[in-house]
């Protein structure tokens, strides 16, 4: 299907070209997404059939058939009169649809639906029994057999005018649909629109995923575009996971209505180097976003949503991912306009590493990964004053806990950091200039033997050793990568009288939720343990 969306702002404003068979517009509430697809209705009106997200879902628990020019007419305008024909109809179905407001109405045809379905049935089974065609599968056929499809715990009984349910394997227990869920009357309800569409038409779906458990929100409108191949289909919503489950239509992002039957939108394109489930919600939240390592359950992700309110967090999983969406999200700014940065631990990173990093908009943690921010000074003391106990005193007991502990782990920590160095030394050594196999095999022996592996050792050994002996806690928590071994031997759950790690942290959280001076003091510890300008 090709059609010429509304006027889309810029320099000049356009009005581009679509030809597309699935079409979802994302964008957040207020957007303008029902207006759109109102002025979509507008433009090409004889081809449209919209499904307004403001609609009646009340299920008529008897209906009768009539003829089905009138049913039709009734379904797809609002009206049926004897002395117009289809165009005065259409020309007046904003008045009679629409209530003469086509963006805001409440659309209440759920009855109109019946009586079609009903007629069509009746109809068609007359003509079956007169011999005029072979037994047929009407549109009621269809959208029983949809709706069992997506709920399968469940049965329908078609009787003249009524539609029944019951339980699957429990026929004893019927009752008539009217006293279904909203979920499975609006099930019904959206086959049956679709089903009795008009042939090659444009069906619009706004908020398709109302009333939906999220589960069967991809199996429904599958089987609703497999039996209207002959149909494009436009849905407006606001949920990036739906917007996700139509894993082939063209995606666009909805800004914001400018007026003047204006609206600031884009295409997406179809090749997007990041995600296109990340993408599209980054873009719908309309704020910097803030890439992080670990999960929605990570300590990190954790402590920054309560750090960073007015960012869009997203874990990804990995340093590298972290990384990468960084750049390439960084590399489309001239057509989102929203900035992106990451944040990773430190994790043995030396300070030239950190300085490129940052010139990327890849902030990097001033401690050894992000357990390790739950020990600084600052937070120490905020929990065990809260929790009644002494700040200074429970902070130094801490810090020589944890100083005691990295002494005895000191050996593995400077072979994990030399390890880690000599890796970075020996990639830098596979880099060669020279042109021909011969000295490419000399160049890199020659590189590899300049590696000063004794001096490398030494000056990590120099470092951790200074860390003991200067009693450096900062120091030591911007080297010492031990996961899940440093809030245990530091002893802070039993200074503190709280049960355990997952509980010292539930406190933390707690604390930067409080919107006073200690969540602004325990804020600002952590944003200066994160590097972030290359200093």
């Amino acid at each position: 299907m090709i059609i010429e969306l509304p006027t889309k702002k810029g320099n000049p404003n356009t009005n581009p070209q679509l030809d597309f068979q699935q079409l979802v517009i994302v964008g957040a509430n207020g957007s303008g997404k029902t207006r759109l697809g109102s002025n979509i209705e507008t433009k090409y009106n004889k081809l449209v059939h919209r499904i307004s997200a403001q609609k009646s879902l009340t299920f008529p628990t008897v209906v009768s058939p009539t003829s089905k020019k009138i049913a039709e007419t009734q379904f797809l305008y609002g009206i049926h009169v004897d002395t117009w024909n289809d165009e005065t109809h259409l020309n007046e179905k904003t008045n009679n649809r629409w209530g003469r407001n086509i963006s805001t109405h409440l659309l209440n045809d759920f009855d109109k639906l019946l009586v079609l379905l009903h007629t069509e049935e009746y109809e068609e089974s007359l003509n079956y029994k007169e011999g005029r065609i072979n037994k047929p599968i009407t549109k009621l056929d269809t959208v029983h057999s949809i709706w069992e499809q997506v709920l399968p715990h469940r049965k329908l009984l078609k009787r003249a005018g009524i539609i029944e349910t019951y339980p699957t394997g429990q026929a004893a227990n019927v009752y008539n649909a009217s006293q279904m869920s909203d979920g499975e009357r609006v099930i019904f309800y959206l086959i049956g629109e679709v089903v009795c569409s008009p042939k090659n038409s444009i069906v619009i779906i706004d908020e398709p995923e109302m009333h939906l458990h999220k589960s069967l929100v991809k199996k429904l409108f599958d089987l609703i575009e497999n039996e209207r191949p002959d149909c494009a289909f436009i849905y407006l919503t606001h949920d990036i996971d739906f917007a996700f489950t139509r894993q082939n239509a063209t995606k666009i992002w909805a800004k914001t209505y400018e007026g003047n039957n204006i609206w600031d939108y884009e295409i997406l394109a179809d090749a997007t180097p990041i995600p296109e489930q990340l993408y599209l919600e980054i873009l719908g939240s309309r704020k910097p976003v803030l890439f992080l390592e670990g999960d929605n359950s990570s300590i990190d992700y954790q402590l920054y949503g309560q750090v960073y309110p007015n960012h869009t967090i997203k874990p990804l999983g990995s340093c590298d991912k972290v990384i990468h969406s960084v750049k390439s999200f960084n590399e489309q700014t001239a057509f989102h306009q929203i900035q992106s940065y990451g944040i990773i631990d430190r994790d043995r990173r030396q300070n030239d590493d950190i300085d490129r990093l940052n010139d990327k908009n890849i902030w990097v943690l001033d401690v050894a990964e992000a357990e390790n921010l739950l020990l600084i000074e600052e937070i120490v003391k905020a929990v065990s004053n809260h929790m009644g106990k002494n700040p200074v005193e429970t902070f130094n007991q801490v810090k020589q806990n944890l100083l005691d502990f990295f002494n005895i782990q000191i050996e593995s920590q400077i072979l994990l950091h030399f390890k880690e160095l000599l890796k970075r030394e020996m990639i830098k050594a596979t880099y060669f200039e020279e042109k021909t196999v011969a000295n490419v095999m000399t160049e890199i022996n020659t590189n590899f033997g300049n590696i000063d592996k004794q001096k490398i050792f030494d000056e990590i050994k120099l470092e951790f050793d200074g860390i003991v002996q200067n009693q450096d806690y900062n120091a030591m928590l911007r080297v010492f990568n031990l996961k899940n071994a440093l809030i245990p031997n530091s002893k802070i759950c039993e200074l503190t009288d709280v049960k355990n790690k997952f509980g010292y942290l539930k406190l933390v959280i707690t604390l930067l939720k409080k919107n006073d001076a200690t969540s602004l003091s325990i804020s600002n510890a952590i944003e200066q343990r994160i590097k972030k300008n290359a200093i």
